[in-house]
């Protein structure tokens, strides 16, 4: 029996440094992984913001043209990594959808716009500007 108590001197010490190695560990995993999830959350929420803002430029393209022509039905721009595909249906007021494609990321808008003719200019007016 003396033997065997001469033998487990350093156990305590060992068990206790493997639990501390393993709260560890686990700490280390569990914040490398918020790390990642916070860094996805931030591309998601920069890449819908710059979709946004290149949806608005093509919904402005849209209302530019229909002012210019009002048979424009649409047209697709093409843009480094990405496109816009403008559809307009409707006669008065007109709904603009804008599918925008970028990256790896795809949003679509829709918009109406009211059409009031001035003279020989038409003149549109948003009524409304949405994502589908």
């Amino acid at each position: 029996m003396k033997n065997f108590l001469k033998n487990t001197k350093g156990s305590i010490a060992l068990i206790s440094m493997l639990v501390i190695a393993s709260f560890v560990l686990l700490l280390a995993v569990g914040m490398a992984e918020n790390s990642i999830s916070t860094g996805y959350q931030y591309v998601n929420n920069s890449m819908d913001s710059i979709s946004s803002n290149y949806a608005e430029g093509c919904f402005e393209e849209a209302i530019h043209r229909i002012e210019q022509d009002s048979a424009f039905s649409g047209y697709t721009f093409n843009f480094t990594d990405g496109n816009c595909i403008i559809s307009v249906a409707g006669t008065n007021p007109k709904t603009i959808d804008v599918t925008l494609n970028y990256l790896d990321y795809s949003q679509t808008f829709r918009g109406t716009v009211d059409i009031t003719q001035v003279g020989h200019a038409l003149n549109a007016t948003l009524s409304t500007w949405t994502e589908i």
